[in-house]
């Protein structure tokens, strides 16, 4: 994908990638700039839409925008939540498809960590948001 990743995904992680015509949900380990997943050789060269590796503490967000023809790179991290107000911060569980869940390494859950803040009319909107799993899952999963 680019040096972006190289640069800022996590080493080892889930890779959630929607391309035109399917959606990917794997364990991944990151060689080189590329992310290695069960089935990403039939991938190559295809360009997801959108893109999310994360591990339980950062997440890296690539979406490919074909209107504007360009792409959005975003790294999200627990880190920069610990310096936020707490009250901004809503922690979701949300299942994962039984299609996706748990076989090949992969959580039955995903923490999807949303960020608020206040607008200048003062009324609360989503600021941003990081998926996340717990790091019992990450340890326990089995990759390639």
């Amino acid at each position: 994908m680019s040096s972006f990743l190289k640069n800022n995904a996590p080493a080892r992680g889930y890779i959630l990638a929607y391309y035109p015509d399917t959606l990917v949900f794997e364990p991944y380990i990151l060689q080189g700039d590329c992310p290695v997943f069960e089935g990403w050789e039939a991938l190559r060269g295809a360009k997801p839409r959108e893109c999310h590796l994360f591990d339980d503490s950062r997440e890296v967000r690539i979406i490919n925008r074909e209107s504007a023809k360009d792409r959005l790179e975003i790294v999200l991290t627990r880190e920069e939540e610990r310096g936020m107000d707490p009250d901004l911060i809503f922690v979701e569980d949300v299942l994962v498809k039984p299609q996706y869940a748990g076989g090949g390494g992969r959580p039955k859950t995903l923490k999807i960590i949303n960020r608020y803040r206040y607008s200048a009319f003062d009324t609360l909107t989503l600021d941003n948001y990081r998926i996340s799993c717990e790091a019992a899952q990450l340890k326990r999963r089995e990759l390639l």
